[in-house]
C-alpha cells in the first residue's frame, strides 16, 4: 500500500473516531474528556477483571528453617512482590509429572524446617473449589477445606519444591511435589527475609503444649517491655471535623462511567447520595460509611464463580475507591443462598491488623470494616467503614505481656463466664489493633478459644492480668 493511501485510511478512522465520540458526549452530557479517554476501559466497570493472576492470602509468614518467621499482610491492593512470586511457583508445583500427591497428617516441625512461605487464612476455603482455578492440576487427592497453604522452594534447579494443603482443624495435609523449575528458584530467592523488631514463632514448630497443636505465628519477645508508636486514625471524607462534598465528589466520581455533581443530593439526616440510572453510592457521615450499589442486570447466573475470579474481581474494584489509603486483607468469605459471594476485608498497618471493636461493627452494620458482594461476575454492592490509619510519630506505649500470659488469661475468663471445662484447642492467637468508639487505638493480643474470641489487654500489671472481653 502507498503512503497516501495509508495516510488516508488514518485520517477516515480518525474521522469515524471522532464522530463517535461526539455523538457520546452530546448523548451523555459528558465534558472533559477526550478521544483516549472514550476508548479506555473505565474502572467503574465492576466486572473489570485485574491485571495478573492473585494468589488469595489473609497474611503470610516467611521464614528460613531457623525457627523465626516475619509475618506480613498484602502490601498492594489484595497483593504483594512475594504473593506474586508464590503464586507463580505454585503453579510450577502443582503442574503435572511424574509424581502423585500424598494424603498424610501435618507434620508442622518438617513442613517448616527448611526456606518456605506460609499463608494462613483466618477461615476454611473449599478445596476443590480453590484448586479447580489450576487448570492444569493433577490431583486424585485433595481436601475437602484448608486454611494453610505452606511453600517450600527448591534452591536450585532440579531439587524438589514441595506445597502443602493443610486443614489446621483435623491436622491432615495433602503434599504435591515436583522437581524445581525458573519460578520455584525464584521464589526462594524472593524469600530472603528482612528481619525487623517484630519476629514471630511458629507453635506446631516450636512449643509443646498440648493446646497449640495448631500451628500458629505469634511474636515472642526476649525481653520486655517492647515498645510501640499507636495509632492515629483519619475520616477521609471529613475537614475539620465537617463532611466535605468536595473529598466525597473527588472519590465517588471513580465509580461513575459519567459522574455529574448534578445528581448529588443530602437529606435532614445529612446523608449524602450520587446517583444515576445504574448506580447509587452514598455516605452517612454519622457512621462514616460509604456505600455502593450497583442496578444492572448482568444476565443469568449460570455460572458459579469461583474464589479467586471473585477475589481478583474484588481487588481490582477496590481501585475505585482512591480515598482508601492504608493496606487492607482478606478476612472472610462467606457464599450466600443468592449464589453471592461476600468478600470481607480489614485494615492492616505494619503488618499488623486493625479490629473493629463489637461497638464499632454495630454502629456501621457489619462485622469487618469492608465488605464487597457479588453476583454473576459483578459487583453489587460494596461498604466500607471510611477511614485510614496511620502510626503516631513516638512510640508512645508499651507490651509487657507475653502471649502465652495472655493465653492464660482468656483460659481464665472462659472458666468464669463460658464454662468450666478443660481448654484442648486454642483456634487462634493473634497481636493487632483495636478500635473503639472513642478512638483508642492500642495493641491487644486476641485469642480465640472454640467459638469465643478474648481481647487482652498487651500492658498491665503483673499477677493482675485482665482480659476485657469475650465475643462469641
Amino acid at each position: 500500500m502507498k503512503v497516501y493511501k495509508i495516510t488516508n485510511f488514518v485520517v477516515v478512522l480518525l474521522v469515524i473516531a471522532a464522530v463517535y465520540q461526539t455523538g457520546q458526549l452530546w448523548l451523555e452530557g459528558t465534558t472533559g474528556y477526550n478521544f483516549f479517554y472514550a476508548l479506555a476501559e473505565n474502572f467503574s466497570d465492576p466486572r473489570r477483571q485485574a491485571d495478573g493472576n492473585v494468589l488469595l492470602a489473609t497474611r503470610y509468614a516467611v521464614g528460613e528453617g531457623d525457627g523465626m518467621f516475619s509475618v506480613y499482610y498484602p502490601d498492594d491492593t489484595g497483593n504483594s512482590t512475594m504473593l506474586n512470586a508464590a503464586n507463580r511457583a505454585l503453579e510450577e508445583i502443582l503442574a503435572p509429572n511424574d509424581s502423585s500427591p500424598e494424603k498424610t497428617t501435618a507434620d508442622w516441625k518438617e513442613i517448616l524446617e527448611d526456606r518456605c512461605i506460609v499463608m494462613q487464612y483466618d477461615f476454611m476455603i473449599a478445596g476443590e473449589e480453590y484448586l479447580n482455578s489450576y487448570k492444569n492440576l493433577r490431583s486424585s487427592q485433595r481436601l475437602e477445606r484448608f486454611d494453610y497453604i505452606t511453600i517450600v522452594p527448591a534452591r536450585r534447579m532440579g531439587e524438589e519444591s514441595r506445597a502443602y494443603f493443610v486443614n489446621s482443624d483435623t491436622n491432615e495435609c495433602v503434599m504435591f511435589r515436583c522437581g524445581a523449575g525458573a519460578a520455584s528458584t525464584s521464589l526462594y530467592q524472593v524469600l530472603e527475609r528482612k528481619e525487623g523488631e517484630m519476629l514471630y514463632i511458629s507453635t506446631g514448630q516450636r512449643t509443646s503444649a498440648s493446646v497449640l497443636w495448631r500451628n500458629l505465628f505469634v511474636p515472642q519477645w526476649a525481653a520486655l517491655p517492647y515498645e510501640y508508636a499507636p495509632l492515629t486514625q483519619e475520616f477521609v471524607f471529613e475537614r475539620d471535623g465537617e463532611p466535605s462534598r468536595a473529598a466525597l465528589e473527588n472519590t465517588v466520581k471513580n465509580f461513575f462511567r459519567n459522574f455529574s455533581v448534578d445528581w448529588s443530593t443530602r437529606d435532614g439526616n445529612g446523608v449524602f447520595t450520587f446517583s444515576d440510572s445504574q448506580t447509587v453510592v452514598k455516605y452517612h457521615p454519622s457512621e462514616r460509611l460509604l456505600e455502593y450499589y450497583s442496578y444492572e442486570n448482568y444476565g443469568t447466573d449460570k455460572n458459579r464463580m469461583g474464589l479467586l475470579e471473585g477475589y481478583q474481581i474484588s481487588c481490582n474494584f477496590l481501585k475505585n475507591d482512591t480515598s482508601l489509603q492504608t493496606d487492607i486483607y482478606l478476612a472472610d468469605i462467606q457464599r450466600t443462598i443468592n449464589n453471592e459471594i461476600i468478600y470481607y476485608f480489614d485494615y492492616a498497618v505494619d503488618n499488623l491488623p486493625v479490629s473493629l471493636s463489637q461497638s464499632v461493627q454495630d454502629r456501621i452494620g457489619q462485622p469487618h470494616a469492608i465488605q464487597i458482594t457479588l453476583r454473576n461476575q459483578a459487583v453489587k454492592e460494596y461498604r466500607r467503614y471510611a477511614v485510614n490509619y496511620r502510626t503516631a510519630d513516638e512510640a508512645t506505649e508499651q507490651i509487657n505481656v507475653q502471649f502465652i500470659d495472655a493465653l492464660d488469661e482468656a483460659n481464665k475468663t472462659y472458666q468464669a463466664v463460658v464454662e468450666e471445662k478443660v481448654i484442648t484447642d486454642v483456634k487462634n492467637i493473634s497481636l493487632g489493633y483495636h478500635v473503639d468508639l472513642a478512638g483508642s487505638i492500642r495493641l491487644k493480643w486476641f485469642v480465640t478459644l472454640y467459638d469465643y474470641t478474648f481481647v487482652v489487654d498487651t500492658e498491665q500489671e503483673q499477677n493482675n492480668l485482665t482480659a476485657v472481653s469475650a465475643t462469641p
